[in-house]
């Protein structure tokens, strides 16, 4: 097995929950009067949520409709995992393998959901924002926690996301990075190499 440690990061990469977000936010600025549309607001969020929240010019009360939309379980389209997000998950454990999830989605709206669709079991640990002393990525600091606190030899370890901030994260913590991109939104990475779908990664243990 090439690596034995994996992080893995939440939305769009274990987790199809950008389509919940963005028509999250989408509401939240048409409720405000923001001439936006959907498109912008999801190539935005694809960036960062920073990115998106600043296109809007919203301040943080008008954005608290948006958190409230977001954090609602009943809201459509609803967060699930992608497709092969557990196969990937089981057959990297039965191989050896261990997962960590370092995510800039707070702990309810990440670590719940795991525990929801029944693979928190492959975890090993996490990181989030309810974790205090830890700035946002690409800054590597949570990264080099995680790789501290475990043990892990950073030779063996890979970072699993689908924001370039993910692979800027890894390299700075020296540790590689697998971008998920099938919509090839990311024109130039760091990443040791690019996936169309997560199911890649087995076919190159």
């Amino acid at each position: 097995m090439r690596y034995h440690h994996y992080i893995w990061d939440f939305d769009g990469t274990l987790f199809d929950s950008y389509p919940h977000s963005t028509r999250a936010l989408y509401v939240t600025a048409r409720h405000y009067g923001v001439d936006v549309t959907y498109d912008q607001l999801s190539r935005a969020i694809r960036h960062s949520f920073a990115r998106a929240f600043a296109l809007l010019g919203l301040d943080d009360e008008q954005l608290g409709m948006f958190h409230r939309l977001r954090g609602d379980d009943a809201f459509r389209p609803p967060i699930a995992p992608f497709p092969n997000a557990e196969r990937v998950l089981k057959a990297l454990c039965e191989g050896g393998a261990r997962h960590y999830l370092y995510t800039h989605s707070n702990h309810r709206m990440s670590v719940r959901f795991l525990r929801q669709f029944g693979l928190e079991k492959y975890f090993t640990g996490w990181v989030t924002p309810d974790d205090p002393g830890f700035s946002m990525k690409p800054d590597p600091g949570a990264m080099r926690y995680i790789l501290a606190h475990w043990g892990i030899d950073p030779a063996d370890a890979v970072i699993v996301g689908d924001r370039e901030i993910d692979m800027r994260c890894a390299r700075d913590a020296g540790v590689d990075g697998i971008l998920v991109d099938p919509d090839r939104l990311v024109e130039a990475t760091c990443a040791e190499y690019r996936v169309d779908d997560l199911i890649e990664i087995l076919k190159r243990q």
